[in-house]
């Protein structure tokens, strides 16, 4: 399957996502990019590299999880910058694919109100355009479905409860450098599997935010530029070329 997610513009039409609130939406779907401020800059040759790095870890995930094997794969970003519409469209992606499939992923966030809200927000958004916005709907207060695949949004400051099993093809940790290393132990380790899973943190590396230190994603980039077993590195100072990859 090619790693470009395309889209189809569709008239505005009013939808919900659980309990968040209805809103319009308008517009098209641009290619794959991310945002630095307020301008968007193309990702070409740079995340898009770690985009079809991340799709062969997840369709190959059955041979992985035989070998008892998982990826972590840890992406450098500038502080500051965010990389939603590329996570928008490997959200999509992983439903589409899944679809006939049991298959569950799920968004890790520090913060509700400037992470999960605007990410579920541009998920569903991304759904009316491209034409699809029948194929999906709500299953719980923060989980999408489209047909057996089911997205999952966890916030660290405001957790709900959910029985759902655990995540089993993609966890992605956003602004992974705010997010505490023991938190992720105590919170998130004890429900993942590790056969066959891949998980993606995204951070800024020598962050001046004062949860850094102790970061997960501090420890696990240092892991992976380690040289661990299953760990890949990207980052823009080494020319998005895969560092580490064992």
């Amino acid at each position: 399957m090619s790693p470009t997610a395309t889209a189809i513009a569709t008239p505005a039409s009013h939808v919900s996502l659980g309990s968040t609130e209805g809103f319009e939406v308008v517009g098209s779907v641009s290619p794959v990019s991310i945002a630095s401020g307020l301008s968007e800059t193309v990702a070409s040759d740079g995340l898009n590299t770690a985009w079809a790095q991340i799709v062969h870890s997840v369709t190959n995930r059955a041979i992985a999880s035989a070998n008892s094997g998982s990826k972590i794969i840890t992406i450098d970003l500038a502080q500051g910058e965010s990389a939603q519409e590329f996570l928008t469209r490997l959200r999509m992606l992983l439903l589409f694919m899944n679809r006939d499939t049991d298959s569950i992923s799920a968004t890790i966030s520090p913060s509700f109100r400037d992470d999960t809200y605007p990410a579920m927000l541009a998920l569903v958004k991304s759904f009316q355009r491209s034409g699809a916005s029948e194929d999906w709907r709500p299953d719980g207060p923060r989980s999408i479905r489209m047909g057996n695949a089911r997205y999952l949004f966890v916030s660290v400051d405001m957790p709900v409860a959910d029985r759902s099993p655990s995540p089993d093809t993609l966890i992605e940790i956003v602004a992974a450098h705010r997010i505490s290393s023991s938190w992720y132990d105590q919170r998130v380790s004890p429900r993942v599997s590790s056969a066959g899973l891949t998980t993606v943190m995204f951070g800024a590396p020598n962050s001046p935010d004062p949860e850094y230190a102790n970061s997960i994603f501090k420890r696990e980039r240092s892991k992976n530029l380690s040289g661990r077993p299953g760990g890949i590195h990207f980052s823009r100072q080494l020319n998005w070329s895969a560092t580490a990859a064992v």
